[in-house]
């Protein structure tokens, strides 16, 4: 475990070599862009129901998960100028509904994204995560994990389209013995539609289990709407997902999910 946070801290000091120069993004792009450069505070809530009953073994039923969690996400830009390059510190925190409708804290991370390169149109990052432990088994992993996590964007036809792809990979240990945790990868992308209005994917997460070489992939939608003050911006969406592909998943797999997100924007250099 040393090993790898020693990693983390070699990868993230090769930021000193990162470029970072702002370039006219649309307000209305920056409002679902998370690397951009702007204070954010998101509060969300999930709800996920009627999980898949199919048997993952002979005899055996995949088991019920999680009913829902309620999210604060809170980002806090360190910009170009007081250091080489932009940092973009990430703190989620979840509480979980387990369920036995029980709440408790889990599924949480800090994630500090440093902008390795910037270009007119989008700009790629890396940096360390730590994932916190879980309140109980319930409510997800109850060990520490650390590892790396990084974002390229790229915008399109005057901001109307927007994609990012997020990569995110930890490693835990139990008992002394050093495991890697579910590879994460979330691929996303918006266009917008008019006056703020705009469409996606929805920011549903890619999975694969090393352990067992099982893949889980969503299938989502989202709608919201960003209203683009002088100088701040809320954003306001909903999200709807289904699971596309889980034959081989050994863990819950719910038949709905459903988000809503209320986002409080600063946009910086203004």
């Amino acid at each position: 475990m040393k090993k790898i946070f020693f990693v983390t801290l070699i990868v993230s000091s090769l930021f000193v070599f990162a470029q970072d120069e702002e370039e006219g993004q649309s307000r209305e792009s920056m409002a679902v862009d998370a690397t951009a450069t702007q204070w954010s505070y998101q509060f969300a809530y999930e709800g996920f129901f009627d999980y898949r009953t199919d048997e993952i073994a002979p005899g055996v039923t995949r088991p019920e998960g999680r009913k829902g969690f309620v999210q604060f996400r809170f980002v806090a830009p360190v910009p170009k100028g007081k250091l080489p390059f932009t940092m973009l510190p990430r703190l989620t925190l979840r509480l979980v509904e387990d369920q036995y409708g029980t709440y408790g804290f889990g599924s949480s991370d800090l994630f500090i994204l440093g902008i390795v390169n910037q270009w007119k149109t989008g700009r790629w990052g890396l940096g360390p995560q730590v994932n916190f432990p879980a309140s109980g088994p319930t409510f997800g992993n109850t060990s520490w994990g650390y590892g790396l996590a990084g974002a390229i964007t790229q915008r399109a036809w005057k901001d109307r389209f927007f994609f990012a792809f997020l990569v995110q990979q930890t490693w835990s240990s139990k008992e002394g013995v050093t495991y890697a945790g579910t590879l994460a990868l979330n691929p996303s992308f918006v266009i917008q539609i008019a006056k703020g209005f705009y469409a996606g994917n929805g920011d549903y997460v890619i999975s694969y289990n090393w352990q067992d070489k099982s893949w889980f992939i969503p299938i989502g939608i989202r709608a919201g709407k960003a209203f683009v003050g002088d100088k701040t911006t809320w954003n306001v969406y909903g999200e709807y997902s289904t699971s596309a592909l889980y034959n081989d998943w050994q863990g819950p797999v719910a038949t709905h999910a459903f988000r809503v997100n209320v986002q409080f924007q600063i946009p910086l250099n203004l």
